[in-house]
């Protein structure tokens, strides 16, 4: 091989070399502005649920501290204690299929013992229904519900508030009488000053028996009516997400891995080049110097 040629070939490798980069660099951007333009993944649109509710302050606790009595035990004490004024309250957490369908299975229940719904809330995989029942009708309402799901939690309590009711009819009767003898008085006052002095007193007392009052009728619904938070929650659904196919993603992923192998070669020829062009000036040097040697030998 002449220098001339050799010379040749070295123009040719540089010249191959720098064309693969600009390929390399137009095939790169091609398969960069496929993902930068691919449409990405759209989650599903939800219908925001309704608010979930918060719990009711008898939440079941760690610790179950409540007696569960059956129907005939509470007619029981009823009977033996008709002077005790007691509250209540009970929540049931169930397992089910359809959480909206037994929430209204629940309804049913409630107008079943003359009751009623004090709040319904529905959400995606979650129901939670507040029932008012007759007291008398507490713990047949609860042997119902138990069988509408399977049951994963339970808290009873009694509250007894007779100490409280007590007190407050007390003092609302006091309360009365005190009313009664300022409005004799303001029937004997004589002056502006006294009957001013007399309606101020009346006022407030007014105030603190409708304050009473309204208390007092609080509680008596609670009494005449127990509360049964009930809880429906479904089982956790997995879904199976196939794989999806995409031919212009296949390709556009093929020509990425191609890029990044012909990349990976054209970087290793290219870090060769120097060696490559230092080979080809020795070998040059070396055939002008080994012509030099066999002229200068006599023939």
């Amino acid at each position: 091989m002449t220098r001339k040629s050799t010379i040749l070939v070295l123009i040719a490798v540089c010249l191959i070399g720098i064309f693969s980069l600009v390929f390399l660099t137009f095939l790169g951007n091609l398969v960069m502005s496929y993902y930068m333009h691919k449409p990405t993944h759209r989650e599903p649109l939800i219908v925001s649920d309704i608010e979930k509710p918060e719990m009711p302050v008898f939440m079941p606790s760690t610790e179950k501290t409540e007696e569960k009595s059956t129907a005939g035990e509470f007619e029981v004490q009823a009977q033996t204690l008709p002077y005790r004024k007691m509250v209540y309250e009970a929540y049931l957490r169930l397992k089910v299929e359809d959480s909206e369908e037994k929430a209204r299975e629940a309804e049913s229940i409630a107008l079943k013992y003359n009751g009623y719904v004090g709040n319904l809330q529905i959400g995606k995989d979650r129901a939670v229904v507040t029932l008012r029942i007759p007291t008398e009708n507490f713990y047949l309402a609860i042997n119902d519900l138990r069988k509408l799901g399977e049951l994963e939690d339970e808290n009873v309590r009694a509250i007894d508030v007779t100490e409280e009711y007590i007190d407050l009819t007390a003092r609302l009767n006091n309360l009365k009488n005190v009313e009664k003898r300022l409005l004799a008085l303001l029937d004997k006052a004589v002056t502006v000053e006294e009957i001013l002095k007399v309606e101020a007193q009346l006022k407030v007392v007014r105030e603190e028996i409708e304050r009473l009052t309204a208390r007092l009728r609080y509680l008596e619904n609670r009494i005449e009516y127990s509360t049964i938070v009930v809880e429906f929650i479904e089982p956790e659904k997995v879904e199976v997400e196939w794989p999806s196919f995409n031919i212009l993603d296949a390709v556009a992923k093929g020509l990425a891995a191609m890029y990044a192998a012909v990349y990976a070669l054209v970087v290793i020829v290219f870090a060769l080049i120097p060696l490559i062009v230092l080979g080809g000036l020795i070998y040059i040097a070396y055939k002008t110097y080994k012509r030099r040697v066999l002229k200068a030998k006599p023939k």
